[in-house]
């Protein structure tokens, strides 16, 4: 992060990386479950193979988006762009990171890695095969998460601050 502005205490980096990847979690874990009928043999499998499942993917999405967040930080040059005016570069340099990471993926896991497998729910694109709840997931998350993080880190700075002048007192 040297290369990154950090102008508040390292304990708040440290804050907002952790609301980063645990929000996204959440998040990540909750479009999951509801994309489950988009893939063969999940709607019939047992509950909690399902929920393992699920939990494995989600924190493969959590890393990406953290990686997603990070590398718009390095574009931004400012660890804490999320909790500032969103420039258009950073914003989408964000976003797609996340869509690219996906694409990727998403072609080898259906191809060559045989990972999964699409249902006839699933719409797919032309070119790739690449499914579309995945993409949505990328293009609406990743918004989802940048607000819900920058609501709950100015919270918590605002607080932490509040606290700080109730102990100086």
């Amino acid at each position: 992060m040297f290369l990154l502005n950090i102008s508040r205490k390292p304990g708040a980096a440290a804050v907002l990386a952790l609301m980063v990847w645990g929000i996204s979690f959440f998040l990540h874990f909750f479009w999951e479950m509801l994309q489950v009928p988009f893939y063969v043999g999940m709607a019939e499998a047992p509950h909690w193979d399902v929920v393992w499942l699920c939990t494995r993917a989600t924190l493969g999405d959590a890393n990406i988006a953290f990686s997603a967040y990070t590398a718009a930080a390095y574009l931004s040059k400012d660890w804490f762009w999320v909790a500032k005016y969103w420039n258009r570069r950073t914003l989408l340099g964000y976003i797609c990171f996340g869509l690219i990471v996906t694409i990727i993926f998403e072609y080898w896991a259906t191809g060559d890695g045989q990972r999964w497998r699409y249902s006839e729910l699933m719409p797919e694109l032309p070119l790739t095969s690449t499914g579309l709840m995945p993409l949505a997931q990328w293009l609406v998350l990743p918004v989802l998460l940048a607000y819900s993080v920058r609501w709950m880190f100015l919270g918590w700075s605002a607080a932490s601050l509040e606290n700080g002048r109730s102990a100086a007192n």
